[in-house]
C-alpha cells in the first residue's frame, strides 16, 4: 500500500453571511473590506455547529470580538 501525502486541493465555495447593514450594497461594500480569515471566521460562526460550543466569536460592527477556543 502506497505512502499517504498531503496534497493541496483548491476548493471553491459560495458562503452566505448575515452583515448587519442599512443596505444590501452597504453589506456588500462591507464584506470586500474583510480578509478571507474574517470572512471565514464569520461564516463558521453563523453555522448552526454543535460541536463549536466554547467558541467565542462575536460579529458587532464590522468588528469580531474573541476566539475559537
Amino acid at each position: 500500500m502506497a505512502k499517504e501525502k498531503i496534497h493541496d486541493v483548491i476548493v471553491n465555495m459560495d458562503i452566505m453571511l448575515g452583515v448587519p447593514s442599512k443596505s444590501a450594497e452597504e453589506a456588500y461594500d462591507k464584506v470586500e473590506a474583510f480578509s478571507t480569515e474574517k470572512l471565514l471566521t464569520i461564516a463558521l460562526e453563523q453555522l448552526p455547529f454543535n460541536e463549536m460550543e466554547g467558541a467565542g466569536i462575536n460579529f458587532i460592527d464590522g468588528h469580531i470580538e474573541g476566539k475559537l477556543h
